[in-house]
């Protein structure tokens, strides 16, 4: 068989070492063409993940700007949670802070009370409202005659005493409270976005949430969403409290009010929560995995399950709603909002996809859509019986454990 090989190979002029070195090199040719192959459709599978990754962080970014673009910020929100509650530490979110609650507290930083019928020094918000030149209901009647001199006054500065440098929707220098060292340059660094819509009835939350945690690794994130409804109980056009609306899976504990301690407001007592449907997000749910808990979590994702957000800041500009801070020279401008969003693959989505991938960034700045004051502070002409506690004493029937009402007032 060899010798007849040879002698085909020596009528076609081949050598049989020429035939062994061509069929290596169409090996190494194949080998190589089959490398260069797998490849090229290894990288068209991950230019393609990335466009669309960044094209659906695009969709993201123009739902949120939209939101933005419809509403305002809700600096109500911000004062809450940065210094009544002592929160909105950048990249730690803090488990007592419990969203939608003291409304109007913020709103009323700006208001002078005038002075009091009985001639004690006033204290914001204590004396807020209009009080009764009289001090009881003469034969059954509600006030007829007001005191002047009580009604409020609305001095465009927070605080209405003192220098508003030391104090802003963010942070509460004085008192070593809030976001202070967030702020740079008029602006603060958050990681959570509260936007009011351009009614004052509605409040959209936008935070970053765990999805699922890795073992031995950094948890994958989303960026979660809760929506809340305004309450008005008094029926003085402002709301009192904020709840979620249906489709959320906010905390409501009809058996108890444990859950809302210290933050109780207008809500008494648990048949109050019951039968008024008042459910509220927590900043615990944020370290919650999605995965695992989709039944009972509150945050929502909106972003894909296959990326990873990496990194997420909202730059708020100006500190204070210069529609409340007018009197404030640094405080000029429209309202806007810096979003800078860094995503990449989850943990389970690069599995499949050997090597790096690179992250993406995107950003973008928006302004609020809102170019007027949205009251969260009643009429100053709102008459309350000198006996009885004025509309924001009535909304908080007690604070934070480690924050009292002057420390808020003065």
């Amino acid at each position: 068989m060899l010798k007849n090989l040879k002698q085909i190979l020596k009528i076609s002029g081949v050598t049989l070492v020429e035939v062994l070195v061509a069929t290596s090199l169409f090996a190494v040719a194949s080998v190589v063409a089959g490398d260069i192959l797998v490849s090229d459709v290894q990288l068209e599978k991950k230019t393609n993940l990335q466009n669309n990754l960044a094209a659906e962080m695009r969709i993201i970014l123009q739902q949120i700007s939209s939101e933005i673009q419809n509403g305002t910020i809700d600096y109500d929100e911000y004062y809450s949670d940065c210094v009544l509650q002592n929160g909105c530490t950048y990249g730690a979110p803090s488990s007592s802070i419990l969203y939608g609650f003291y409304n109007g507290v913020y709103g009323s930083r700006f208001y002078d009370p005038g002075k009091s019928l009985d001639n004690n020094p006033t204290n914001n918000p204590d004396d807020l409202g209009a009080e009764c030149s009289f001090p009881t209901p003469q034969n059954g009647k509600e006030c007829d005659v007001l005191y002047n001199l009580s009604v409020d006054l609305n001095t465009g500065q927070n605080p209405f005493t003192g220098d508003p440098n030391d104090a802003n929707a963010f942070c509460d220098l004085k008192n070593a409270r809030g976001a202070c060292n967030q702020i740079t340059g008029g602006s603060v660094k958050v990681d959570q976005l509260f936007i009011l819509d351009k009614t004052g009835t509605k409040k959209t939350i936008i935070a970053k949430k765990v999805i699922r945690n890795v073992p031995n690794g950094t948890p994958d994130y989303a960026l979660g969403k809760v929506v809340m409804k305004g309450k008005d109980y008094d029926q003085n056009g402002v709301m009192d409290v904020f709840s979620c609306i249906d489709g959320y899976n906010c905390w409501n504990n009809a058996d108890g009010i444990a859950f809302l301690s210290p933050f109780k407001m207008i809500v008494k007592n648990a048949d109050f929560v019951k039968t008024n449907n008042i459910s509220v997000p927590w900043s615990a749910d944020l370290t919650l995995p999605f995965e695992g808990h989709a039944d009972i979590s509150t945050f929502l994702p909106i972003t894909p399950l296959f990326a990873t957000i990496k990194n997420v800041q909202f730059i708020i500009h100006p500190l204070e709603d210069p529609y409340k801070a007018y009197a404030e020279p640094n405080m000029k401008g429209q309202p806007s909002v810096t979003i800078m969003l860094t995503v990449g693959l989850s943990s389970v989505a690069a599995k499949d996809y050997p090597g790096t991938f690179p992250d993406i960034t995107l950003q973008t700045t928006v302004a609020a859509g809102v170019t007027n004051r949205i009251d969260s502070y009643p009429p100053v002409v709102e008459i309350k019986d000198a006996n009885a506690k004025n509309w924001l004493k009535d909304m908080i029937d007690s604070w934070p454990a480690n924050l009292s009402l002057n420390s808020v007032s003065n």
